[in-house]
């Protein structure tokens, strides 16, 4: 195998099948890094509506930092793992100071912006300035693994700290980030994770474990971690048509820093009838949350981290796809 029939191979595969994704339309760096940072943990079919609204509302980088951060996360809300889309607004905040308002395009620079690591700054560059940088997320090392016949866990940091040499090798000076892309392409629609499409594989020829059969051994399977269960009981607080909020601290094991319902034994309150009930997973809990109704005992001063919100604006608050959940209900 040469690496030039590789890159071409794949290229040409890439040039005819690869989806048609609103990031991939104009790939400004703006439009680049508001994609690589939602699709972190997240499915394409989960973030394509909401990244088209987030730009909407926020069409370039100056909008981003002008706004503040709750509404940036009532924009956000539904894709989860909150804290990107602080990093996402404080980044926006340093290139404006920083870099008079434009994406700074030397590797470096954009390394040191909140929120953005190795990964994020190859693709940003790449895709958006062109320049041969290399990026690995799961579906590169799942990939390169299958590819180049090499064992190991995808998530071990070991295995993924080989990957990235040959990631460097690879990685084309002329449309790097297509090269990366079409990898990433590769991964997510045609060498995925199970079942493999083997026969519709633009590189199978040059593939290891195809030729070995070792296409569904290869990476090395997790070791699976028991989910941690957590139960709360939350309660709705209405006064006047007012609902009582509770700003979650940065201490918290889940849901840091976002406005949610309060729970009880945080304020001095009667629960009473139950109203709705959710599951819900974040990270490796499981999340069970009862809402109760429920009234605040008499001369209850509320703190410090209480809000009292109109009843029509408590969806402008919670965010969190766990509130989402219980208020449908």
């Amino acid at each position: 195998m040469t690496t030039r029939r590789l890159q071409a191979a794949l290229l040409r595969w890439y040039g005819r099948a690869q989806r048609d994704l609103p990031w991939r339309r104009s790939p400004t760096p703006y439009r680049v890094w508001v994609s690589e940072i939602m699709l972190q943990q997240t499915t394409v079919a989960a973030v394509t509506p909401k990244y088209e609204a987030f730009l909407q509302r926020f069409p370039s980088l100056v909008s981003l930092a002008s706004a503040d951060e709750d509404e940036v996360l009532k924009h956000w809300a539904g894709l989860g793992y909150y804290s990107r889309a602080r990093n996402l607004r404080r980044a926006a905040l340093a290139i404006v100071a920083d870099h008079r308002g434009v994406f700074p395009s030397e590797f470096d620079a954009v390394l040191q912006l909140p929120g953005i690591g190795r990964y994020t700054a190859g693709a940003i560059l790449s895709i958006a300035f062109r320049k041969p940088f290399p990026l690995v997320d799961g579906n590169v090392i799942r990939v390169f693994s299958r590819l180049f016949g090499l064992r190991g866990r995808a998530k071990d940091p070991g295995f993924v700290k080989k990957i990235w040499p040959l990631a460097a090798r690879l990685v084309p000076t002329k449309n790097p980030g297509d090269w990366n892309q079409a990898l990433m392409e590769l991964g997510a629609t045609v060498c995925t994770p199970d079942s493999p499409s083997c026969g519709a594989c633009p590189v199978a020829k040059h593939c290891v474990a195809f030729k070995k059969g070792l296409q569904d051994a290869l990476p090395l399977p997790e070791a699976r971690r028991k989910p941690v269960p957590v139960r709360w009981t939350c309660l709705w607080i209405e006064k006047n048509g007012d609902v009582l909020l509770w700003r979650r601290s940065d201490k918290e094991r889940l849901l840091k820093n976002l406005w949610g319902l309060p729970e009880a034994g945080r304020i001095a309150a009667s629960p009473g009838l139950r109203i709705a009930a959710a599951s819900h997973a974040i990270t490796h809990h499981a999340l069970t949350v009862e809402l109760r109704e429920a009234t605040l005992h008499p001369g209850v001063i509320t703190p410090p981290e209480a809000k009292w919100v109109p009843r029509a604006k408590v969806r402008d608050f919670l965010v969190s796809s766990l509130w989402l959940k219980l208020l449908r209900k």
